[in-house]
């Protein structure tokens, strides 16, 4: 769950950045719906999705979906090489290849290793209100059962999973772009 919702939330969010960016009535329209789903807490969205969706895998995705999408939809912004590139002659889509997405990189590498945080804790909280298996759904069976031994092993797995995601990202980013710094994220 946690890997298709951050797979699609890269793929959504870079092409809807992609849009905002081009269009300002898009960002215009999108952006500050893009905010009011951060501020609902997951916990509140996820169970009106299960209602809606069924107990199946799709809510859970969503729910990862909605928790990484924001950090990586935002990493399209800076305008001043754009306008040198198209001064000289360059049509939208080669700046877009030539400056806007290579400057764009580093931020989305920032926002996927959020994301990758946040993909794990979205599949737990979605496991945790609507599935009958899953890391969420023993977590849910061994707090009730007050076996705080167990809560804390699922814990502890939760954040290994999440900085093994994390580590995914960083491992990409040293051989994809390696002169970028891992430290500098």
């Amino acid at each position: 769950e946690a890997v298709i919702g951050i797979l699609l939330s890269l793929i959504l969010a870079i092409v809807l950045g992609i849009l905002m960016d081009c269009f300002p009535l898009v960002r215009q329209g999108i952006y500050p719906l893009l905010v009011v789903t951060q501020t609902v807490p997951m916990i509140v969205l996820a169970p009106i999705l299960i209602i809606y969706m069924g107990f199946g895998i799709a809510p859970k995705i969503l729910t990862v979906i909605l928790m990484c999408f924001f950090p990586i939809a935002v990493s399209f912004s800076d305008e001043e090489y754009v306008h040198l590139v198209r001064s000289y002659g360059a049509s939208r889509l080669s700046a877009y290849r030539l400056v806007k997405i290579p400057a764009a990189i580093p931020a989305l590498l920032s926002g996927l290793k959020v994301s990758a945080t946040y993909s794990i804790s979205g599949a737990v909280v979605g496991e945790w209100i609507g599935a009958q298996e899953g890391l969420g759904y023993y977590l849910l069976r061994v707090k009730n059962g007050y076996m705080l031994d167990r809560v804390f092993a699922c814990v502890l797995i939760i954040i290994i999973l999440s900085l093994c995601m994390n580590g995914l990202i960083r491992i990409y980013q040293h051989f994809a772009l390696p002169y970028l710094k891992n430290d500098a994220n």
